[in-house]
């Protein structure tokens, strides 16, 4: 069945907030957010059964937008913003642009699950289990993902 004007308009309303405020703290820039966000309803709209039949949308969501805001990172080398006027916003800029320049260097050597892993490691600070309950995995699975993530990390000369 697909969705029409009213679903659409409130899934916008519910979810693209969300979805933009994700994508900017991945790939870096508004417009290039609101691509994302594009993206993202794109494929909702393109997968509606499976959306509906999700037991839990929002890590549906999550996870969605998380892949789509990689591939930006990888397929368009994201510049970073220059807009850090505030000495707190300019440390977490800071610490948000470390975090990004290591996803643009580990997307080449990293498959798209374990760049999902370290941005929401890096990026998000989201403990193991959060993260395992995101991706449908067990929180083992997630600590064995890491270490080998590590290892090649290691491999490449970098640290994480």
């Amino acid at each position: 069945m697909a969705l029409g004007r009213d679903d659409i308009a409130a899934l916008f309303d519910r979810y693209a907030p969300i979805i933009h405020r994700r994508a900017l703290l991945i790939v870096g820039r508004d417009a290039d957010a609101w691509d994302v966000v594009q993206e993202v309803f794109e494929r909702m709209l393109k997968s509606s059964e499976a959306f509906r039949a999700e037991a839990r949308p929002m890590t549906w969501v999550y996870r969605i937008t998380t892949n789509v805001a990689l591939n930006a990172v990888r397929a368009r080398g994201v510049r970073e913003r220059d807009d850090a006027s505030d000495p707190a916003f300019a440390e977490d800029l800071a610490r948000t642009v470390e975090a990004r320049q290591l996803l643009q260097w580990l997307s080449t050597s990293l498959d798209e699950r374990e760049l999902a892993v370290v941005a929401m490691t890096v990026l998000d600070g989201l403990t193991q289990e959060e993260i395992a309950d995101i991706l449908g995995l067990s929180r083992k699975t997630i600590n064995r993902e890491l270490d080998a993530i590590r290892g090649k990390v290691v491999a490449l000369g970098g640290t994480l």
